[in-house]
């Protein structure tokens, strides 16, 4: 029978961040000749997007290998199962709902999670490219494939690139481990896969992968033209990835009349209001 970790008082206590946790699960992995590929949260960051990543990380595993792993890992004595009403403000409503993983887990002597979230689920397979990154936690938002900055040779426009002088991506300590994430195409074709064109007014379990979209196409600028001509040859939902780009466009042309509005209200209130003269103020 599994065992199920219950929260404690002890949950506010400070969360270690270390890639040292995270050796057991490269090892059962590896046992499955299975690479280590994040998604989700902590792969945006390598992604350019500067996230809060938070205490779940998610792990891409093969559908056909996911109990497997996850028998193992609760083998380990390092990681116990836990249900998502035992993460407390940790796990959206949304992805509850959603059913990405196969099972999560808790670090026994900490407070990481891990979420095993199967092929089918994500809409993506393990066994294509992937992008391999220097750790997996990233202090600062790099990143790694740089043909996609919106303009790499002005340094002052974010995101950062991994290969900047001076920045600090990476902990002290160094990860003995590959690590990988997918492409941005393919993270792409993910999650348009996952909303089928549809958002989370649709459906709020569009809500992350739509989420995801809007981030990547945020700090990657990825709708202006010369990201588009970039982008849209590597994706397999061209058309999808067209129409968001279109709905995009139009929700921001939506929300900059909003605001151009409240500015014209604001500016006309206070133009009708009766102006004191100088020699009437009490200074």
């Amino acid at each position: 029978m599994a065992q199920v970790w219950s929260p404690s008082p002890q949950l506010a206590q400070a969360w270690s961040p270390s890639a040292v946790s995270m050796e057991s699960v490269f090892k059962v992995l590896n046992d499955h000749d299975h690479p280590f590929v994040m998604v989700g949260g902590y792969a945006l960051p390598w992604m350019g997007v500067p996230v809060h990543t938070g205490y779940i990380m998610d792990i891409l595993v093969r559908t056909s290998q996911a109990s497997s792993i996850h028998q193992s890992l609760a083998q380990t004595r390092e990681w116990i199962e836990v249900d998502d009403a035992s993460i407390p403000g940790l796990v959206s409503f949304a992805e509850r709902q959603e059913k990405r993983s196969v099972g999560r887990l808790k670090r026994l002597d900490d407070h990481w999670y891990i979420c095993l979230c199967t092929e089918d689920t994500y809409k993506l397979m393990v066994d294509t490219k992937k992008i391999q990154v220097p750790h997996p936690i990233s202090l600062n938002a790099g990143l790694v494939e740089s043909e996609f900055h919106p303009n790499p040779a002005d340094r002052r426009v974010r995101p950062f690139l991994t290969t900047d002088k001076n920045i600090k991506f990476v902990w002290a300590e160094p990860v003995t481990f590959p690590v990988f994430i997918p492409t941005i195409p393919e993270y792409l074709d993910s999650c348009l896969s996952c909303t089928g064109g549809r958002s989370h007014l649709d459906d709020e379990l569009y809500s992350i992968p739509e989420g995801d979209l809007d981030y990547l196409s945020r700090y990657l600028a990825l709708d202006l033209p010369h990201q588009q001509d970039k982008l849209l040859p590597k994706v397999h939902q061209a058309k999808l990835l067209e129409d968001y780009f279109i709905n995009r466009q139009r929700r921001q042309e939506v929300r900059m009349k909003k605001i151009l509005e409240r500015r014209r209200k604001r500016s006309s209130q206070f133009n009708s209001q009766p102006q004191l003269p100088w020699a009437t103020l009490d200074l």
